[in-house]
């Protein structure tokens, strides 16, 4: 796709988002770049916090402080609605940046806060950055665009502005482009290491000459392990990892001591690092440079001698701090389906089982083949069916489009529009917003994954998750449930920047509204009808209506405060506070409200055909392993004393596959038999 093809198809999906042409989209444009880089890990979160004062040269769109690394990230947007896409010149790209440039010297050099009204989001900006101003160890300006940046762009040089050491980012379309038109999750990381260690790092190579892989031994110098981590980031950390560390955080104390008490020793004690990568340049017994490293295990490790080194600056010496490396090479089309396994394994002594909830958990997997079949009715102003396409991995929706002939991609576009894709974080976002946890879904895209991560899949020797104690429930029922959540969730988010009254804050705004309304619901003892709203494929006036009123009260009851108002709504007692609010449901919206028979009925119809639908797939699955497979299996199982004789009958049953295939519910039993045979060792070759 050329960069031109991109832009327009881009700038049409920000449209739908914003719900017209003009109205907005510039936000929705900062939003959606800012969400895109939480995705890829470029940044931790990230707020919302447009300001402009064209007299003064400054601009601000959004921000982020990471408090425990003192690392101050801000965002600057350049959008522009235009027929065709813009190129972005190197005086564009400076004077946007000076814009950022100019707002930072202020705030760090004056009480610039107490010029601006204390209600807008860019106060709580000026303020952290004043107040933070001696503790502030690197900034980053990051500019967003909806241009292409110029094939004579120089570059930028990292230069100081107050002592401040500063870095610069920009992601234009071009960039944008490449990356979603890959077929890759995440932009491409070639780290050198002959920058870090003259030579490269000599390694023991632990592969022979028939192995489908490569594994490499390694002792990494824990300064150059830090340097790394400081320049990349969690974008070096696995899915798996990344999520873990949401729980533990990033300094462990024990290896902290270590690291400043007997630093020569940290080798002894620590158990390592497990790393996997794509590519690798090698020569003799020297790693070079590596493609597309991740950390699967030790991500607590690497984070800790990285704050070791930034804290303690003059306590902590890392010349003597050596890390052991474990590092596997997976070919890039293996990748999503070998690393989650790796790192399930290197992280068996973690108790955090959400570590595990990713693209293969049967619960994703359900909801992506939902998601491609389940039609959503033509909603208003339409006569066409559509999908809500699910990326279960990132990435999907362009790779299923990438390679269609242009008849057939218009074809999969009308049916699957980009403004009904959803992603994981995005689907945690709805849930846990009508769960009554604003405060979760307000500290961020990644922490509130990870906590309805947990929710479904549990905690290992702690409690059960919701898909191990009952699967049935995530049925189509579900399903339209969760569609009919992500279209009140959007159509709110759409209409906020409208009001009269708004003046930031907006995601938390919309968070703490739906989780009102549905906490005012349930005190009614009634419950919200999902199954209307998904079939009109949006909510009705007297919904929107309630919801926007509660909004106003929302937004005035959060922004009461003394403290950062961001840092606020990630508190259960701004959830309190928003709760003990009174406020009375519209008759309109009662009378479309429905009764617990009436949502109980519901609930047993699907879960009855879900049942039936996982013995029909299990009919399937089994069927398609083959004769060959299943006589393997009935022959290894009799060699071992695990299986009773019932299991011995049913596997037998396999022998007439081609004639008498097993019934639904022997399928279903079949498979349970396979999962604990390869639990004990079977495997099968042709």
């Amino acid at each position: 796709m050329t960069d031109n093809e991109y832009y327009a198809n881009y700038m049409q999906d920000i449209y739908a988002r914003a719900g017209s042409m003009d109205d907005f989209t510039e936000e929705q444009f900062t939003e959606e770049m800012c969400d895109f880089l939480v995705d890829q890990a470029v940044v931790e979160s990230y707020d919302s916090s447009f300001f402009k004062k064209t007299h003064l040269g400054i601009r601000i769109d959004a921000w982020y402080y990471q408090a425990e690394r003192h690392e101050l990230d801000l965002f600057i947007c350049d959008y522009e609605i235009t027929p065709d896409l813009r190129v972005l010149t190197q005086s564009d790209v400076d004077n946007h940046l000076k814009r950022a440039e100019r707002f930072l010297a202020k705030s760090l050099s004056t009480e610039y806060y107490h010029e601006i009204e204390e209600s807008l989001p860019i106060y709580s900006v000026a303020r952290t950055i004043y107040k933070s101003r001696e503790l502030i160890t690197k900034v980053k300006i990051i500019l967003l665009s909806n241009a292409s940046l110029s094939s004579r762009f120089k570059g930028l040089e990292s230069r100081s502005l107050l002592n401040l050491n500063m870095e610069y980012d920009i992601w234009d379309m071009s960039r944008r482009n490449r990356i979603d038109s890959s077929g890759k999750a995440k932009e491409d990381i070639v780290i050198d290491f002959t920058e870090f260690v003259e030579g490269g790092i000599h390694f023991l190579p632990a592969y022979g000459n028939s192995s489908s892989y490569k594994s490499f031994l390694m002792v990494f110098p824990g300064k150059m392990l830090a340097d790394i981590y400081d320049k990349y980031g969690e974008r070096l950390l696995e899915q798996n990892v990344r999520t873990f560390l949401q729980f533990r955080g990033g300094v462990n104390k024990g290896i902290r001591n270590t690291l400043s008490n007997e630093p020569e020793m940290f080798f002894a004690y620590n158990n390592g690092l497990t790393l996997t990568a794509e590519e690798t340049n090698v020569e003799g017994t020297f790693l070079k440079s590596v493609t597309n490293m991740q950390i699967v295990n030790g991500g607590q490790t690497t984070a800790s001698i990285f704050m070791a080194k930034m804290l303690n600056r003059t306590s902590i010496d890392l010349e003597n701090v050596h890390v052991q490396v474990k590092m596997t090479v997976i070919e890039p089309e293996k990748v999503d389906d070998v690393v989650p396994v790796i790192s399930k394994c290197a992280n068996t002594q973690n108790k955090v089982s959400a570590a595990d909830f990713f693209s293969n958990h049967p619960y994703h997997k359900r909801i992506e083949d939902f998601s491609r079949a389940v039609l959503a009715p033509s909603g208003h102003g339409s006569l066409t069916e559509t999908y809500w396409f699910y990326e279960r991995a990132r990435g999907q929706y362009g790779n299923r489009q990438a390679k269609m002939p242009l008849t057939q991609k218009k074809k999969f576009l009308l049916q699957n529009p980009r403004h009904q894709m959803f992603t994981k974080t995005d689907l945690a976002k709805y849930e846990n917003s009508f769960a009554q946890m604003p405060h979760f879904v307000s500290k961020g895209a990644q922490w509130n994954f990870a906590k309805y991560a947990e929710e479904i899949s549990g905690k290992e020797g702690v409690k059960k998750g919701l898909w191990e104690e009952n699967e049935l429930q995530f049925n189509k029922l579900y399903y339209k449930q969760l569609i009919a959540k992500a279209i009140v969730f959007r159509q709110l988010d759409k209409n906020i920047m409208k009001q009269p009254w708004y003046a930031g804050y907006k995601a938390n705004i919309v968070t703490y509204t739906i989780a009102k309304f549905a906490h005012m619901v349930a005190h009614k003892g009634k419950f919200i009808d999902f199954l209307s709203i998904w079939r009109k494929q949006q909510m009705s006036d007297a919904m929107e209506a309630q919801l926007l009123d509660i909004a106003d009260r929302v937004n005035d009851i959060i922004t009461d405060t003394d403290e950062n108002v961001t840092q606020y709504c990630k508190k259960n007692d701004c959830w309190e506070s928003v709760k003990a609010y009174a406020l009375l449901l519209d008759e309109e919206v009662i009378a479309e409200l429905i009764r617990m028979d009436k949502k109980f009925e519901q609930k047993v119809d699907a879960k009855k055909e879900q049942k039936s639908l996982n013995a029909i797939n299990a009919q399937i699955e089994v069927y398609n392993r083959g004769l060959k497979y299943w006589t393997a299996m009935l022959d290894w199982a009799s060699n071992s004393i695990e299986f009773s004789n019932k299991e011995m009958s049913i596997l037998s049953t396999t022998l007439r596959l081609n004639t008498s295939p097993p019934s639904e519910k022997q399928s279903v039993v079949l498979l349970q038999i396979e999962q604990k045979a390869i639990e004990e060792g079977f495997s099968f070759k042709e």
